[in-house]
């Protein structure tokens, strides 16, 4: 495959982790909030992913939640 198939197949599926997780956020599933954060990775990247989520939350909440650290696991 090309590099640009790649790059298009690899943003399809962020989005739709990112879809799915907000639509097994509404039921009472595990794990979709993680979805959602996983989606924004795959879409993004780790480092702009993380420097979205500590604008978005805040410098307290991000750190509290350990959040780097969950998304540098991913």
């Amino acid at each position: 495959m090309k590099k640009l198939e790649l790059e298009v197949i690899h943003k399809a599926i962020g989005i739709f982790l990112i879809v799915l997780g907000l639509i097994s956020y509404v039921f009472p599933i595990p794990g979709s909030t993680l979805l959602v954060v996983l989606g924004l990775v795959w879409l993004i990247g780790k480092y702009r992913a993380i420097s979205f989520l500590r604008k978005i939350l805040g410098i307290k909440i991000f750190k509290l939640l350990r959040i780097k650290k969950i998304i540098k696991d991913l």
